[in-house]
């Protein structure tokens, strides 16, 4: 059903064609803190890897698409997989509405929690999620390692058998783009441990980019061990892993590496039962 608010009517984000959703998306995001502009490919594997509901995602349309919500669902479960309003209609609580929206439209379909990533120093957004009842569960990194360091001796194992390991070996939740859930829609992953006194002391799952090794999941026993898995994953070549919570292992020996902190984000969560 349609909503209207004024002149601008509320829709479910499938009612508009993918390139246009792709072109709000990034006209959204066009002048963020980290700008951001996604390819069609990118978008589409961003929707489906995410497990992002366009039909429970919002969009605001004035004379055109002017404001969206992103949201994902898995099982009880939701996640803003982006918001933004066009630069042109911006202060006018569009983005806000739109994400109420959004959140609404999850509660309908029976989630309890809605999640989502901000910008630690975003001050407006995190003021508008505090405001509608998101509170701060932890400090998520984005770590960038440079390439040269000398690599460790790893053990190639597939990647159900390191996300096997690491699911019995990890400290807490994966964030959301990089939970299982994510991991077993994408293609061309690989996985290795790297072992002590004959016993697996970390695990890992990767994916080959042209321009780093990118992380997506990875547990240890301790830092000495995340230090030999990073090392050992990013065979002397650039290395990227994003939302690695502070305190763990992983962000430990990164830290410990001399790898740049290229982010910080809060993880936020919001009760909708």
């Amino acid at each position: 059903m349609t909503a209207r608010l004024g002149r601008v009517r509320v829709l479910p984000a499938d009612s508009l064609e993918p390139p246009a959703l792709r072109e709000l998306f990034n006209e959204g995001f066009s002048d963020y803190l980290v700008p951001m502009r996604l390819d069609a490919a990118a978008f589409a594997e961003h929707v489906r890897v995410n497990d992002v509901d366009l039909a429970c995602s919002r969009v605001l349309v004035d004379e055109r698409p002017v404001a969206f919500a992103l949201i994902a669902r898995r099982g009880p479960a939701a996640w803003v997989g982006g918001m933004g309003t066009a630069p042109s209609h911006r202060r006018r609580g569009l983005g806000e509405r739109a994400l109420v929206a959004g959140l609404d439209a999850a509660r309908e379909r029976g989630c309890d929690a809605a999640w989502l990533e901000v910008i630690d120093g975003n001050s407006g957004a995190v003021a508008l999620y505090e405001k509608l009842g998101f509170a701060v569960v932890r400090e998520l990194i984005v770590w960038a390692l440079p390439a040269g360091r000398d690599a460790p001796g790893g053990r190639p194992v597939s990647p159900e058998q390191a996300r096997a390991w690491i699911a019995a070996h990890r400290l807490g939740p994966e964030p959301w783009q990089r939970a299982d859930e994510s991991l077993a829609a994408m293609a061309s992953l690989r996985g290795l441990v790297v072992e002590r006194g004959g016993e697996v002391a970390g695990a890992a799952v990767l994916r080959e980019r042209a321009e780093a090794v990118t992380v997506l999941q990875i547990a240890a026993v301790d830092t000495s061990a995340a230090r030999d898995v990073l090392l050992a994953a990013a065979g002397g070549r650039a290395l990227r892993l994003s939302n690695a919570p502070v305190g763990e292992p992983a962000s430990q020996a990164l830290e410990e590496l001399g790898a740049d902190a290229v982010l910080r984000q809060l993880e936020m969560r919001l009760a909708l039962a």
